[in-house]
């Protein structure tokens, strides 16, 4: 567990060949000077994963319009999500896709009037005054009082959160109004889900619920719960789509797996060619 933030799954990496450490949840990384100071800075730090923050949050607000704003001007961004296959820009202003840039975001929150020390309590900057979604596209979870980002590069830290809980399924209040519900691990599988017309998917951000996600489909009552994880070559993604059907099972809930040909995720699948009849026809395997 990550000695940094609040962790309910195991998610910090130490490599000791190298003495260096990085979070998967939180997203803080670095050699042992950082880390000490970090753990200096624990108690303060654990205090800030366990505060709920509440919408309005001004200071997020204020980061989310800024992120936004950015697209506008870095055709990266843009690149990348064309890469991704997500091209609709009704899709990207529904999401309120932003990118951080860098170097700018302390900045413009300082003339605001947020000193940097609240910016850092915040996870937004690290301790040296840089951006820590630096180069990453930025999607506003607003209702958990949190920010996820994810890397242009293939590094290490491609998955970023602010510290604090993702709070529940992305898209829900919206999939109450269907029949289905379509549950997917990754905002890009979602968007290209959205783009193709599954406006009943929902993104768990991850492969593990929380408990108040696990609480929201085991309300379900009478609607399946149809589970498209990735189908990783490594077999992640199958195992977890393997327990939360049996969870959801065990609490009366109709939920099919959906097998995806292998290698791939909902959102690679579309962005190979394929359509919303393609997917009609993936398999479903037999509840267990």
């Amino acid at each position: 567990m990550c000695p940094l933030h609040r962790d309910s799954h195991p998610s910090f990496y130490v490599n000791r060949r190298k003495q260096m450490f990085y979070c998967h949840g939180c997203g803080r990384g670095g050699g042992l000077a950082q880390l000490v100071r970090l753990l200096d800075l624990c108690g303060e730090l654990h205090a800030l994963a366990a505060t709920v923050y509440s919408p309005p949050d001004k200071l997020l607000d204020q980061t989310y319009h800024f992120y936004e704003r950015q697209m506008a001007h870095f055709q990266e961004a843009w690149a990348y999500l064309a890469e991704r296959g997500i091209h609709d820009p009704a899709i990207v202003q529904r999401m309120r896709i932003g990118y951080a840039p860098g170097a700018c975001l302390r900045g413009y929150l300082a003339r605001l009037g947020y000193p940097g020390q609240a910016l850092c309590e915040r996870g937004l900057i690290d301790l040296r005054g840089r951006d820590a979604f630096f180069r990453c596209l930025t999607f506003p979870l607003p209702e958990a009082g949190n920010l996820y980002g994810r890397s242009l590069t293939h590094g290490l830290c491609r998955h970023r959160f602010l510290p604090g809980s993702k709070g529940g399924l992305y898209g829900w209040e919206q999939a109450l109004g269907f029949p289905r519900v379509v549950l997917v691990e990754g905002l890009f599988d979602l968007a290209a889900l959205w783009q193709a017309g599954f406006d009943d998917a929902v993104a768990v951000l991850g492969a593990h619920l929380n408990h108040l996600q696990l609480t929201q489909l085991c309300r379900m009552g009478a609607r399946a719960v149809y589970i498209w994880f990735d189908a990783d070559n490594n077999g992640s993604g199958p195992r977890a789509a393997h327990r939360l059907s049996e969870q959801l099972r065990l609490a009366g809930v109709e939920a099919l797996r959906v097998a995806l040909p292998p290698g791939h995720d909902p959102n690679s699948f579309l962005a190979a060619g394929a359509t919303a009849a393609d997917f009609q026809r993936c398999p479903e395997r037999a509840r267990p």
